[in-house]
């Protein structure tokens, strides 16, 4: 066994890029909905390219509730995110939702996007380039992050841009969504290497 390297968790996050369209209504967001749809057990992220159209009753967000809106768009790159902890904690799932735009940010970058990061959203040319959630529920942290491949569906007041307007060819939704996903996995990997070598205060 090789074991020379750099430090690689026991139980690494599984990146799986889902080859058929689908929709995201909300209802991914779910609790083991990787389990369930595409039978990945664990600490998982996974892509797909696809519409978005968010049920009301998938919603998490309140304000978006209270102010009825809608979350729309005819094609982006979805990512899943599902992470179990214990304890779980709603703040450790916006940490990771921001760590995963960092990551877009630096990927998209590479592709010769210049996108502008605020809080948990990317803009580019003045416009909204994606859409992001983060909860918890019981057993693992949960986030979705869609990345526009274009801007068309989507509300008019999103004021949204896609990859496509801002010249990157659709088809390499994979490529982007797949080098996004494994830059936030080493980090996460990096992460917890930094906890198992800190002595803590007061050892």
């Amino acid at each position: 066994m090789n074991l020379t390297g750099k430090y690689r968790l026991m139980n690494p996050m599984k990146l799986v890029v889902m080859d058929a369209p689908n929709t995201y209504d909300g209802s991914q967001i779910d609790p083991l909905w990787a389990y369930e749809y595409a039978d990945v057990r664990g600490d998982s992220i996974l892509i797909f390219r696809g519409a978005m159209d968010v049920a009301a009753a998938n919603v998490k967000d309140i304000e978006d509730e209270k102010n009825q809106k809608k979350i729309k768009g005819d094609c982006l790159i979805h990512f899943i995110v599902e992470r179990f902890d214990s304890p779980v904690s709603m703040r450790q799932a916006y940490h990771l939702q921001r760590m995963l735009i960092v990551c877009a940010q630096d990927i998209l970058r590479s592709f010769g996007v210049d996108a502008e990061r605020e809080g948990d959203d990317l803009f580019a040319n003045d416009g909204k380039l994606t859409v992001s959630i983060a909860t918890a529920g019981i057993s693992s942290e949960k986030i979705h992050c869609g990345i526009n491949l274009t801007g068309a569906g989507t509300p008019p007041e999103a004021n949204a841009i896609g990859l496509s307007e801002l010249g990157i060819d659709p088809d390499l939704w994979k490529d982007i969504g797949t080098a996004i996903a494994e830059r936030f996995i080493l980090e996460i990997e990096d992460i917890e290497s930094d906890i198992c070598k800190t002595r803590p205060l007061g050892g």
